[in-house]
């Protein structure tokens, strides 16, 4: 029975090679921008917040240049609300790009295991 797969011919390039040129893709640089502004969303929302608000809230996604953060209530929502300002600016400080120019509060409850 012939085999159905098709086998390239030439030879085995270095796994080095290949993911090298995955990292110069552009798709890839921008996840890899996006996972570290995510990062430091995260991250300013705990200088800014402190530890127990910011455990309330996280990044939540992105629209265009509008980054989400999914609140657990809205009470919660409405204390990080009056500090969004704050956020934005160190989050600004920890980026070198400007990707994200506004930041969003959702409440969503759904998202948030119970503990």
């Amino acid at each position: 029975m012939a085999s159905s797969r098709v086998r390239r011919s030439g030879n085995l390039r270095p796994l080095s090679d290949l993911l090298t040129e995955l990292g110069e893709r552009a798709d890839m640089r921008y996840g890899r921008r996006r996972l570290d502004t995510t990062e430091a969303l995260a991250d300013a929302l705990r200088v800014v917040m402190g530890e127990d608000v910011s455990a309330r809230c996280r990044p939540a996604g992105y629209s265009g240049s509008v980054a989400i953060l999914a609140c657990r209530s809205s009470a919660a929502a409405q204390v990080i609300a009056m500090h969004l300002p704050e956020v934005l600016a160190e989050l600004q400080q920890r980026v070198p790009h400007r990707d994200v120019a506004e930041l969003r509060l959702s409440v969503a409850p759904e998202r948030w295991v119970l503990s």
